[in-house]
């Protein structure tokens, strides 16, 4: 077993190895921590897709670092010795798989993780990015206990995918179409390899691992290509969560849910139905912010002794200090306190004479008003209600409809989105119907005026239908 020398960083033991790098803990220098490094193994010299392979692994974890259950890279390069490698977030062992080998989670934990996990998956989709490796042995467990998703060595780009020459992948976890050879990699296949990991939290083992069985790749893919979906068998196992898990399973990839974020919905509504608290869907909102004028900035501001009776006479020196130039002397420093309390005199008298011009009840004994022409200055802005939306289905499609708390306006505009696709539209009616391809979540922001001046509701809550 080697040991790579790697600048800022000093080797601290092996943790593990894949099939074609080590993973080692090492100590980083600075700014001083534990991290994990992936390095390519000693004894193999890589092939250019091998090559490839690694550097696109890199790539996508580092465009998904920011997401709480996805491993993060710091950063990457060369071994002394030409063997690239990756540093990543140290997640102390045994991973997911190894611990639920021993003890299976309770049906709350499951649901919590999968959410989680598919919150993760979800993110990695609309980054174009396929894992195509999900299992749970790529699950880490951070000190905070919280799932972290890892291994994107095969992760593909969505768009690329099919033009690949060849396609590796672990058999207990992967979905037939992969196994036959019909498909390089898809949403779909992601979703059952999502679904398959979240049975094994349930109960141990793959789903077509036989406990006392043939479980070579021979029998194993035999019962993935015409098994039916196996129930979990769990008592505490709501007949909901085996449902869900048993159509992420399915054969026929079109009969699985559409999306990860379908999935994670689904598990929140059993969440809901056994009176858990549901777990929040990590899954960028696409909500942005207008930049505002930096005042906030952090500045430098000179020291001085406050309660001083020296500093405060003139021409007092604070001891152990340097006279003041000249040109900085009492009369100047004076009126660093004098500009501020002279405004306030005529912020005072200012707002007076508003009270006296004000007339009405101001100057009669009845509530103060502060005046026609103070009242034009002041102004608020008010952000509109979020509307309230509702949907179901008829006819083949989910239809969505939505009020206004306090009614409706001339000109109120609506900006729908649908959360499950990221698409989205601009709409003056209060009603919406999408084709009905299970199910559809929407979310409907308030536009109140016109153009520059329109004030923005909050978005309302994903309404999930179908």
């Amino acid at each position: 077993m080697s040991q790579p020398q790697i600048p800022g960083f000093t080797f601290v033991q092996h943790l593990g190895t894949g099939g074609f790098a080590d993973v080692l803990l090492y100590e980083q220098e600075w700014p001083r921590q534990r991290v994990a490094v992936k390095v390519v193994r000693a004894d193999l010299v890589l092939s250019e897709r091998e090559k490839e392979l690694f550097r696109s692994e890199a790539d996508a974890m580092a465009r998904l670092a920011d997401h709480p259950y996805i491993v993060s890279v710091l950063t990457a390069g060369q071994t002394t010795d030409g063997r690239p490698y990756l540093v990543m977030r140290y997640c102390p062992p045994p991973d997911l798989g190894a611990r639920v080998r021993v003890t299976p989670l309770s049906v709350a934990e499951t649901l919590s993780t999968g959410v989680k996990l598919a919150s993760a998956v979800e993110t990695a989709h609309r980054s174009g990015i396929l894992h195509r490796d999900i299992k749970p042995s790529n699950v880490l467990v951070t000190t905070y206990s919280e799932p972290a998703l890892t291994d994107f060595g095969i992760a593909g780009l969505v768009h690329e995918v099919e033009s690949e020459g060849e396609v590796r992948m672990s058999y207990p976890w992967a979905p037939p179409e992969l196994i036959e050879g019909r498909s390089h990699g898809s949403i779909a296949s992601d979703v059952y390899s999502l679904g398959a990991t979240v049975w094994n939290l349930l109960v141990g083992r793959s789903p077509f691992a036989a406990p006392h069985g043939d479980n070579s790749d021979r029998a194993l893919v035999a019962r993935i290509l015409h098994a039916p979906p196996p129930a979990t068998q769990r008592p505490d196992v709501p007949p909901a969560l085996d449902r869900l898990l048993q159509q992420c399973l399915a054969k026929d990839p079109s009969h699985r849910p559409q999306s990860a974020l379908e999935v994670a919905r689904s598990l929140q509504r059993i969440e809901a139905e056994l009176g858990f608290g549901r777990t929040a869907v990590a899954v960028e909102s696409g909500q942005t912010y207008a930049a505002t004028p930096s005042d906030d900035a952090t500045r430098v501001k000179p020291v001085s002794i406050a309660g001083s009776q020296s500093a405060s006479q003139p021409g007092a020196v604070v001891p152990g200090a340097e006279a003041e130039p000249v040109g900085t002397g009492p009369s100047e420093r004076g009126r660093g306190w004098l500009w501020p309390a002279a405004a306030v005199v005529v912020a005072a008298a200012v707002l007076v004479g508003l009270f006296i011009r004000g007339g009405g009840k101001g100057d009669q004994g009845g509530e103060p008003s502060l005046g026609p022409s103070a009242s034009a200055a002041v102004t608020e802005t008010v952000r509109p209600p979020t509307p309230v939306v509702t949907g179901d289905v008829a006819g083949g499609k989910v239809r969505f409809s939505w009020s206004v708390p306090g009614g409706a306006q001339d000109g109120d505009a609506f900006v729908w989105r649908e959360s499950t696709t990221g698409r989205e539209g601009r709409i003056e009616r209060t009603d919406l119907a999408l084709p009905h391809r299970g199910e559809r979540c929407l979310q409907v922001t308030l536009l109140r005026g016109a153009g520059a001046t329109a004030a923005q509701s909050a978005p309302s809550s994903p309404l999930c239908a179908g």
